[in-house]
C-alpha cells in the first residue's frame, strides 16, 4: 500500500513538473513574443520621431514661403493701387477725349466726366484744334 501511495505521489510530482516545464515553456514564448513586439515598437516609434522632425522642418519652410509670399502680394497690390489711382486720375481725359470725337458739347462733357467748365472748353479746344 505504501508503494501504491509512493507511486502515485511519483505520478503528481511527474505531472506537476511537466506543468511546471509547459508553464515556464508558454512563459518563455509569451516574454520572447512581448520583446519582439516591444523592439518593433521602439523601432516604429524611432521611425516616427524622423518623419516628425522632417515634417516639422519642411512646415518651417513652407511657413517661410508663406511669408515672402504674403509680402510680394503685399507689394503687389500696393502697387496696382498706384496705378490705379494714376489711371483713374486719366480716365475721365480718355472718355472726354472719345466723346468730343462723337460730337458731344460741353455741357455733355461736365456731366459725362465729371469735369470743369475750363476742362471741358480746353479739352474741345485742344481735341478740335488738333483735328
Amino acid at each position: 500500500m505504501m508503494i501504491s501511495i509512493l507511486i502515485t505521489l511519483t505520478g503528481f510530482a511527474c505531472m506537476l513538473v511537466f506543468y511546471q516545464a509547459y508553464a515556464l515553456h508558454f512563459a518563455r514564448r509569451k516574454s520572447m513574443a512581448q520583446e519582439e513586439t516591444e523592439q518593433e515598437l521602439k523601432h516604429r516609434i524611432h521611425s516616427l520621431e524622423q518623419e516628425l522632425g522632417a515634417l516639422c522642418s519642411a512646415s518651417m519652410g513652407a511657413g517661410e514661403h508663406v511669408v515672402k509670399l504674403e509680402q510680394q502680394v503685399q507689394r503687389i497690390t500696393e502697387r496696382q493701387d498706384q496705378l490705379e489711382l494714376r489711371t483713374t486720375g486719366e480716365r475721365p481725359y480718355d472718355q472726354a477725349s472719345q466723346l468730343i470725337n462723337k460730337g458731344a458739347d460741353i455741357e455733355d462733357l461736365m456731366d459725362s466726366c465729371g469735369l470743369t467748365r475750363g476742362e471741358a472748353e480746353l479739352l474741345v479746344m485742344m481735341q478740335r484744334g488738333a483735328a
